[in-house]
């Protein structure tokens, strides 16, 4: 892994443009009369920091549709292209959701503008040319899609998941889907979880249900994975108490670091991503460390991250490690608008604390503060970082000394 990460991380760059809708398109949550009584107050989690005047900023409405929307053609341009689907009049998929999801989704409709009712409709049906050719050619889709699963639970048995998925993928697509349906039952002995499925059929008249690894606490709003991957694996949990999408400690982009390129793609395509970041470098314990900082507009929604990350003292350019968790720091942090709080993550021990709230307003970073704090392993961590924050050209970031906890506004 360690000699594939820095091409990946080149690829991955162009990928993370599409991340935070990907984000979003994939939370799904809970009924809103049980949430709005349940909001959890947490306090505050930076004290005594002098507060900064800020621009004024009435914010911009969110156009989640019309940008959803605009992804999700391009996505079936490029998959008329690969599959060939072009050559036909477009179709959309047989989608099919249950009572308790349609009215979950309603509830972020009303909250944030996302539809997914309308984005399921819209997702089109690709498999015109695979039916073409398994009348053609007499396939036994049955047959088949059992001799890939075994071959898919082989794999998976062997820890490669990447090839258990693709012949998963092949007995699933070569079967022919008929119709999809997504649906929700309480979980056994958690009555107030509801777990999420997908049952799909298939031309031949087969049927698979799959757990694609979504739970939903109606108490808390919050909904997550069994694992800490994320929900369906994609490294974010969603809270609906507070319409904010924000990263598991596991998530997959942990394998990947960070570096300069990241911020450069993203902040190169403002329709998805327009944010401030600030660098803090310094040396410690034989290792050099970035606490990086950012704040703004991500697609549809206003969030702020906290990353800490490292690598050995010998080496140059701008890839970093994600802190492992020997590395990690207790932090925490909260992104205003004002008065008005639209991110709050407590203090927990993370190497990327961050949360992007979803609603139907986006404000410019610069009228946005981010309030953060993260408590040092010694005096001579807290002195290097320290020194990193006054060393720094922007000079904007002022902070408190309390112990080995740094308390930060921006």
């Amino acid at each position: 892994m360690k000699y594939i990460k820095k091409p990946i991380s080149l690829l991955l760059a162009l990928v993370i443009a599409f991340s935070a809708i990907v984000v979003s398109v994939s939370a799904e949550t809970v009924d809103s009369e049980i949430v709005d009584s349940e909001i959890i107050e947490i306090e505050p989690p930076v004290e005594n920091v002098p507060e900064q005047e800020v621009p004024s900023d009435d914010g911009t409405p969110v156009n989640a549709m019309p940008t959803i929307n605009g992804v999700l053609d391009s996505f079936t341009r490029i998959l008329r292209v690969i599959t060939g689907t072009w050559m036909f009049p477009r179709q959309s998929m047989n989608i099919e959701v249950d009572e308790f999801l349609t009215s979950v989704s309603e509830y972020i409709t009303l909250n944030s503008g996302l539809d997914f009712a309308a984005i399921l409709g819209n997702i089109p049906k690709t498999n015109q040319i695979v039916d073409l050719v398994t009348d053609t050619f007499q396939i036994d889709t049955a047959e088949l899609r059992s001799r890939m699963y075994e071959q898919s639970n082989k794999y998976f048995a062997e820890d490669n998941a990447a090839m258990g998925f693709v012949y998963g993928f092949i007995g699933i697509y070569f079967s022919v889907i008929q119709k999809c349906e997504i649906y929700s039952q309480p979980r056994e002995g958690s009555p107030e979880i509801y777990e999420v499925y997908i049952r799909l059929t298939f031309k031949d008249g087969g049927q698979e249900v799959f757990f694609p690894g979504l739970l939903i606490n109606t108490i808390t709003g919050e909904c997550s994975n069994v694992g800490n991957d994320g929900i369906v694996g994609i490294g974010f949990n969603f809270n609906l108490s507070e319409m904010l999408v924000y990263a598991t400690i596991n998530c997959w982009m942990r394998d990947f670091g960070f570096c300069y390129l990241y911020d450069l793609l993203a902040t190169s395509m403002p329709v998805f991503f327009k944010y401030d970041t600030r660098r803090f470098k310094f040396e410690y314990n034989d290792m050099e460390y970035m606490i990086q900082i950012w704040k703004g507009n991500y697609t549809i929604s206003n969030g702020g991250e906290v990353g800490v990350y490292c690598r050995d003292k010998s080496k140059s350019g701008t890839y970093y490690d994600c802190a492992n968790d020997e590395q990690m720091l207790p932090m925490s942090m909260q992104i205003l608008h004002g008065d008005k709080v639209l991110v709050n993550k407590p203090l927990q021990l993370h190497w990327w604390v961050n949360g992007f709230n979803l609603g139907k307003t986006l404000y410019s970073p610069q009228s946005l503060t981010m309030k953060f704090s993260i408590a040092m392993t010694d005096e001579e961590m807290l002195k290097a970082f320290c020194e990193a924050i006054d060393n720094s050209k922007e000079h904007d970031v002022i902070y408190t000394v309390d112990g080995l906890t740094v308390n930060a506004i921006w």
